[in-house]
């Protein structure tokens, strides 16, 4: 089945989380739908399974990444399903279920802290991956969770790059360097950098340095998962 492709120009309505759910329960009646983490039937994400997505915050410290990062979940289970779906399958209906975590993890930055002249900055995804979903996952996550995204795009991907499943962390990094450029509109900008899964810091390594060779300012990262234990320096 083609991927539901939704409108990205627009943050999405804002709808009180319990009428949501009740319209989301109330829509399953006359178009059956299954969890998003289990296949179990009429829920968009069941019960049993937003369990495992509620936020859990932390700040974490990657490697290569100079800034602190802000996560909300621990990647695996039904977070790692559940996003999956919205990547892969198209189930964008699940974003609600996942953006009270992603909202979590942004109020913990400057960008969640009331009026600020932080701008949000997205992970750049491979043109052939856009095409083929219709959207871009980490801009929706974003705007689900009430933030605007960047427009046009603050980070571009000017080359092709490995998928990085698989790869060592010395292979990501060689296969990210050099790979992004950041715009000129961010030049003196202060900039919070947000990607959905941290997993070796890679990814934020290289739009940290894009976005400092321009002459922005990152002042943090924020990623709605993490896959591995990473030493905490900051707790709930």
């Amino acid at each position: 089945m083609p991927p539901f492709s939704p409108p990205v120009a627009r943050s999405l309505p804002a709808v009180p989380p319990v009428l949501a759910g009740w319209l989301a329960d109330a829509a399953s009646l006359l178009l059956p739908v299954s969890c998003a983490g289990c296949g179990a039937p009429d829920h968009v994400v069941c019960p049993a399974c937003r369990v495992e997505l509620a936020p859990r915050l932390a700040t974490v410290r990657a490697a290569p990444v100079p800034v602190p990062v802000v996560v909300a979940l621990e990647y695996g289970g039904a977070v790692a399903r559940v996003l999956s779906a919205v990547k892969e399958h198209g189930r964008t209906d699940a974003l609600r279920l996942l953006a009270p975590a992603m909202r979590a993890a942004l109020s913990r930055t400057p960008a969640g802290r009331g009026p600020t002249d932080v701008a949000i900055v997205t992970m750049p995804s491979a043109r052939a991956a856009v095409r083929r979903r219709g959207y871009r996952p980490v801009d929706l996550l974003v705007q689900s969770a009430g933030h605007r995204v960047r427009r046009p795009a603050g980070l571009v991907l000017i080359r092709a790059i490995a998928d990085q499943a698989g790869l060592s962390a010395a292979e990501r990094h060689t296969n990210l360097r050099g790979a992004m450029r950041a715009s000129e509109t961010l030049r003196g900008r202060r900039v919070l950098l947000v990607d959905d899964v941290l997993t070796t810091g890679s990814t934020l390594a290289e739009g940290c340095r894009a976005v400092s060779e321009r002459g922005g300012i990152v002042v943090g990262a924020t990623c709605l998962a993490r896959t591995a234990k990473r030493k905490e320096i900051e707790g709930k």
